[in-house]
């Protein structure tokens, strides 16, 4: 097998390079934190994802990181650029360090007798990856398509379940510069893979295209859920689950992502709807989708803030469990919880918070804050209030108990659940319980 670099030790890098290293390659690791490489170098993973740390420690024998991305570049013949493309101020992505990479991998090529292939995996926007070929041309002296060829082949992965969906893909998508070049990746992949994906193969315009637009309707999906909840919440007997789940019984529609709770939330589905609307604009087309999603998105985390303090009925204590956009992360990045906790801060109420796996950095941002209080357990959460927040579905929370939430707060307490985790439960038959999505009858 040819052997790879990745470069970029995020999330998703560190996730490469262990599941390529399981099956087999000789991967090395580009970054430019020394502390990422040290770990990577030393068995351990420098972020938290389930399995990658057990994946890394297995394939050592198999496993490098360095700073020095030159020779890491020159070592190997196919190189992964998964680095962050941070969305700018009109919503698209800057391409600052995926050309920063491009430069190293540029002048190593220069240097190369051998072919070498050059991956995209960082989410761009349509036409970026031109750019890079522009600038791997303009550092090599050599051209795309004889002595490199160029992919984008961007993820379709949920942080949690990284390892999984990277081995075991409903899809391939391949932005191919040419013919060998594309052929050449989705032999990788095939050797990669778990599973029998179907394998997208197509220009590089319309592969980063449907990266984005793919993001950008599940967002809209997740919208068009939340407004069926809120009716259902106003509606006698309405019941979102009830109604969703006929829905997304419709093999058209699908039932995955339809599912009343927060706004649409995470580090990719808001900013790649805005990024669809921006490619819009960017190409004379008239489009209004995205532009209600956010709008409708933004309403969704100011509705729950203001079902809450309803629910607080004039007290000024609350309890939230989860504060990470979904569970098994320790990601905050556009967390609804979060939001919901910025929005009841500025208006005086006092919130305990406990999280798995957020806290860290919920501490980080809150250090100043005299209303956020950080619970040491579960039980210290709960201790004392009357209403409590389900934000986060996390495995932890799903196995309380009626009793667990008796002993620990005032009495009748109030359970106020996004995500319908005590659905059928002796807490929604006993409770003051609220779903949301579900009218209180």
């Amino acid at each position: 097998m040819l052997p790879l670099s990745i470069f970029g030790l995020g999330k998703l890098g560190c996730t490469m390079l262990a599941c390529f290293a399981h099956k087999g390659w000789q991967v090395i690791g580009v970054d430019i934190l020394q502390d990422s490489v040290d770990k990577i170098n030393n068995g351990i993973s420098p972020i938290y994802e389930p399995q990658v740390d057990d994946l890394i420690k297995a394939n050592r024998s198999r496993i490098s990181a360095t700073t020095d991305a030159l020779q890491a570049a020159k070592n190997t013949s196919v190189s992964f650029i998964i680095v962050p493309t941070p969305s700018t101020k009109d919503g698209s992505f800057s391409l600052d360090y995926v050309e920063k990479a491009a430069v190293q991998i540029g002048t190593a090529i220069k240097e190369k007798d051998s072919y070498h292939l050059v991956v995209v995996t960082s989410t761009v926007m349509p036409g970026h990856t031109v750019r890079i070929i522009q600038t791997l041309e303009a550092l090599s002296g050599k051209k795309c398509g004889d002595d490199f060829g160029v992919c984008y082949n961007p993820d379709f992965i949920a942080l949690g379940t990284v390892v999984h969906d990277f081995m075991n893909p409903d899809m391939v998508l391949i932005g191919e510069s040419d013919v060998n070049a594309g052929r050449m990746l989705a032999g990788i992949h095939l050797k990669l893979v778990d599973n029998t994906p179907e394998i997208h193969r197509m220009s590089l315009h319309n592969a980063e295209l449907a990266k984005i637009g793919l993001n950008a309707f599940l967002t809209m999906k997740i919208t068009y859920a939340n407004i069926i909840g809120e009716i259902c919440e106003n509606m006698p007997t309405g019941d979102a689950d009830l109604v969703l789940g006929a829905i997304g019984a419709d093999k058209r529609v699908g039932k995955k992502f339809l599912k009343a709770g927060l706004a649409a939330t995470g580090p990719c589905l808001p900013r790649d709807s805005q990024a669809f609307r921006q490619a819009a604009d960017a190409y004379r087309v008239t489009h209004v989708y995205s532009t209600l999603t956010d709008i409708i998105n933004r309403y969704q985390k100011n509705r729950i803030a203001q079902l809450l303090v309803y629910a607080l009925g004039g007290d000024t204590t609350l309890s939230i469990l989860g504060l990470t956009y979904k569970k098994d992360v320790n990601v905050l990045d556009e967390s609804v919880p979060m939001e919901v906790i910025r929005i009841l801060s500025k208006i005086g109420i006092t919130i305990k918070v406990y999280d798995p796996a957020g806290m860290p950095a919920a501490k980080k941002e809150f250090k100043n804050s005299f209303t956020v209080v950080f619970a040491e357990s579960i039980e210290d959460c709960l201790k004392s209030t009357k209403v409590c927040f389900i934000a986060t579905p996390w495995d932890q929370f799903k196995v309380l108990t009626l009793q667990d939430f008796r002993k620990s707060m005032i009495e009748d307490p109030i359970i106020f659940d996004a995500w319908g985790i005590y659905r059928g439960t002796e807490i929604e038959a006993v409770l003051s319980y609220h779903r949301v999505g579900k009218a209180v009858n």
